[in-house]
């Protein structure tokens, strides 16, 4: 082992100086000082690679199937693209796993794109902007307030993504004030409800919504 003759105490690892003193260590080093940790195996590891490997088993037999039956359709390319949209979904939901919040605004922000992507695939038959989008807003905005409540979380581990969720609320305006809504009433009904939690979270948790800012921000 490493030792300091200034400040006469022994130093584990392999560096040529003292870290107190930065003086000249004398001795051997130490080899493997520190133990070796071995990352564990996910427990979802084996699943996915199963999920994958039927959703490519299915993929591979809708394309057969279309192939043989050309006068159907391409529709084993929507099944495709239905599966992939599901994988994304999934992918977002397993990467955010540590953090059920940023999971479920992160699902947020995938799910709007999906829907909205299908909706200009499928022809823009507005479905995506005058029902789903509305529908969704609030749904989320209240699946974040109760995993906040049901794990027992601080306000400072989820005042951010709380507030995220019920601004995203107001998103279904825009569309609305642009004229490109053929039915209105979902959104607005979304907006209104976005507009009550806005108030709530700043009645109720206002102080430490600006605590929660100012450290974010570093004011």
């Amino acid at each position: 082992m490493l030792f300091c003759e200034q400040c006469r105490v022994h130093v584990t690892g392999s560096s040529g100086r003292c870290p107190l003193c930065q003086s000249p260590l004398t001795g051997q080093p130490e080899e493997n000082a520190y133990p070796v940790l071995r990352a564990g195996k996910s427990p979802l590891r084996l699943p996915l690679r199963l999920a994958a490997l039927a959703t490519v088993a299915v993929a591979a037999a809708c394309f057969a199937i279309n192939l043989s039956l050309p006068d159907t359709g391409w529709w084993s390319a929507i099944v495709a693209a239905a599966l992939a949209s599901t994988w994304l979904l999934l992918g977002v939901t397993v990467r955010k796993r540590g953090s059920p919040m940023k999971a479920i605004v992160w699902q947020l922000g995938a799910v709007s794109a999906v829907t909205l992507l299908w909706d200009l695939c499928t022809g823009f038959a507005g479905w995506s902007l005058d029902f789903v989008l509305p529908i969704f807003l609030p749904c989320v905005q209240l699946a974040a307030l109760i995993a906040a409540k049901a794990l027992g979380l601080r306000p400072a581990d989820y005042l951010f993504s709380l507030t995220l969720c019920i601004l995203a609320g107001f998103l279904p305006l825009i569309p609305l004030l642009c004229g490109a809504l053929g039915v209105v009433y979902p959104s607005v009904i979304c907006a209104g409800i976005s507009l009550v939690a806005l108030a709530a979270l700043l009645l109720f948790k206002g102080a430490e919504l600006k605590a929660d800012a100012q450290r974010r921000l570093h004011l």
